[in-house]
């Protein structure tokens, strides 16, 4: 709920003596267009700004005298600059630099800035928080910093014109649909480093052709890749031990698949839906045979023992 009045053109003053904005305070509020924090505000948590899809907002300006907390053009930070904490989602402009200072990206710092096409990270960033940049829409390509250390849930969750996404090359995590609902994206590289591929991680991205999971994925979690219905070839790392189910669920143009030799269980609905599956290599001597394929695979797939 709204707790302030929003004056003409959609600005709003946040009263003198307001210590804490707390999470989501202005959700849903499309007529917000600017907020102005005066020097009182100690606290901003996470997704304070938070507004949504039909966002308005286009810039958040905070007094000089603040302690805590500045806006270098209307984005807001940190007083010391090492946090970016919103990126206002109406800002119309397609290119934005993260400044060098800049060592954490806030939760949905920018998540559904439609109108930006690049965004150009510092090589000192550490941290970026969940929902960074979901919903960035027009988002053509990311290059994310070696010295970032991991990937958070829904990182780039539905940024459907990502054409390209170059990750660090090792990574402490990969969060669930972190990669998720990438329409453009045709190939990724994952970094080395975590041990599950989590929820979706890699999932619904219809153009992706090829995929290897790294060395050291121990497991593949529920619906992992699910409907990467583009999807022509997996390569599983040597580290693999379970395959949970819908791991692969309509991944319609896969057709072959080599499961590695420390597999010990693949549930029985970890290939639904996929419907050009022809051919399966068992190098694991855990599992022998095809019964955990889903009725209607299992007449029609190859199962070679290796």
């Amino acid at each position: 709920m709204q707790p302030f009045s929003i004056g003409p053109g959609g600005a709003l003053f946040l009263p003198d003596g307001l210590e804490c904005i707390g999470s989501y305070a202005f959700q849903d509020d499309d007529r917000i267009t600017e907020v102005f924090i005066p020097a009182s505000v100690r606290v901003i948590e996470d997704n304070a700004f938070y507004i949504g899809d039909g966002s308005r907002l286009r810039a958040v300006h905070v007094s000089a005298d603040n302690p805590a907390y500045c806006d270098v053009d209307g984005v807001l930070f940190t007083k010391d600059m090492t946090t970016l904490i919103k990126y206002p989602s109406a800002r119309r402009r397609p290119s934005y630099a993260v400044p060098d200072t800049v060592r954490r990206i806030a939760d949905g710092a920018f998540a559904h800035s439609h109108y930006l096409h690049h965004v150009a990270l510092p090589d000192g960033l550490e941290v970026l928080e969940s929902s960074v940049f979901s919903f960035c829409t027009q988002l053509e390509e990311l290059i994310i910093p070696e010295s970032v250390e991991g990937i958070p849930a829904y990182a780039f969750f539905c940024c459907k014109n990502l054409r390209r996404l170059t990750l660090p090359k090792k990574a402490a995590y990969l969060g669930y649909e972190s990669i998720c609902n990438c329409d453009r994206l045709e190939e990724v590289t994952l970094p080395v480093g975590f041990t599950q591929l989590d929820y979706a991680a890699v999932g619904a991205n219809r153009r992706l052709k090829e995929l290897i999971i790294p060395e050291g994925v121990v497991e593949m979690n529920n619906s992992a890749l699910i409907d990467d219905t583009g999807l022509r070839r997996v390569v599983l790392p040597q580290s693999l031990e379970q395959i949970w189910d819908h791991a692969f669920q309509r991944c319609e143009h896969l057709e072959e698949i080599v499961i590695p030799e420390k597999v010990d269980y693949i549930d029985d609905e970890a290939f639904l839906g996929c419907k050009r599956l022809r051919r399966i290599v068992l190098k694991t001597p855990h599992i022998r045979d095809g019964r955990f394929l889903p009725d209607g695979l299992r007449e029609r797939v190859e199962i070679v023992l290796e």
